[in-house]
C-alpha cells in the first residue's frame, strides 16, 4: 500500500508546491515541522520540476515562502493565530 502523503522537510520545495496550488498540512515532530503533501502524480511532478530550477515570478514565490515560514513558526512554537485552525491535537494545522 502506498502512503497517501509525502513528508517534506525543505521549506523551499514546500513553498514551490504551495505556489503551484498543492495543499500543505504542517505537522510538528519534536521541535521540527514537516510539510505534508498528497502523494499523487501532480505533487511528484512538481517536486521533480522544482529540482530543475524552474523560472517563476520571484516576488510571488517569496510571498508564499514568507507566509509559509510564518505558519511553520506558529506550528513549531505551538501558537495558533486567526486564519488557522487546530488539527486533531497532534500538532497539525491547515489554513481555513
Amino acid at each position: 500500500m502506498q502512503n497517501e502523503i509525502i513528508g517534506l522537510k525543505d521549506i523551499h520545495a514546500a513553498a514551490y508546491l504551495e505556489y503551484a496550488g498543492i495543499p500543505l498540512t504542517l505537522t510538528r515532530v519534536g521541535t521540527r515541522v514537516v510539510f505534508e503533501v498528497p502523494n499523487d502524480d501532480r505533487s511528484l511532478r512538481l517536486l521533480a520540476e522544482f529540482q530543475c530550477n524552474p523560472a517563476i515570478p520571484i516576488q510571488d514565490y517569496v510571498n508564499v515562502l514568507r507566509r509559509l515560514r510564518g505558519r511553520m513558526l506558529d506550528v513549531r512554537d505551538g501558537r495558533i493565530h486567526d486564519g488557522y485552525e487546530e488539527g486533531n491535537g497532534n500538532g497539525k494545522i491547515s489554513p481555513r
